[in-house]
């Protein structure tokens, strides 16, 4: 967090899988990557046309070999995927000095716009949560859009003519 304040960003989008990889318990790992990836791989059957069958196959192939079992069979450091739910990330944020911004009404009116133009869309959910995207497939959610800002602080810092604002 510190590399990203100092790059002092007006706003950071955080676009981040809606589940919770994280658990030290194994068991809860398992289900929730079970009902994650089985609504996902739902979504790719639904949407993705025949002639991408090939194309469809690999992603599958990736995320079972790479995904799924780094989340599931690994342990400790060796587990580089923690994704964690949108209300980890609030509290984690508002630690540093973060607070959420509201998306435009206008983003949820294109989600919709473009999940209406293919058939297989139809069961693409979404969600408006405090200002943030949520969205599902069938009711399981599945990626949560947010935006941040870092709250800037003001100081007096008085110089030998001038009163000087410094934002921190």
């Amino acid at each position: 967090m510190r590399e990203i304040k100092i790059m002092n960003p007006r706003v950071m989008v955080m676009i981040e899988t809606e589940a919770n990889h994280n658990s030290p318990s194994f068991s809860s790992r398992f289900v929730e990557t079970l009902f994650h990836y089985s609504a996902f791989f739902d979504c790719l059957e639904a949407c993705m046309s025949p002639e991408h069958e090939p194309d469809r196959r690999i992603m599958e192939t990736v995320i079972v070999t790479e995904l799924v079992t780094n989340m599931l069979a690994a342990e400790g450091e060796e587990r580089g995927m923690r994704s964690v739910k949108l209300d980890t990330w609030r509290s984690f944020f508002a630690r540093f000095g973060m607070v959420e911004q509201e998306l435009s009404d206008v983003l949820l009116y294109q989600v919709k716009l473009v999940t209406g133009k293919c058939s297989g869309w139809k069961f693409c959910t979404t969600n408006w949560d405090d200002g943030s995207l949520t969205i599902g497939w069938k009711g399981t959610p599945m990626t949560s859009v947010s935006v941040w800002k870092f709250v800037r602080t003001a100081r007096l810092v008085s110089g030998p003519k001038d009163l000087v604002v410094e934002f921190v």
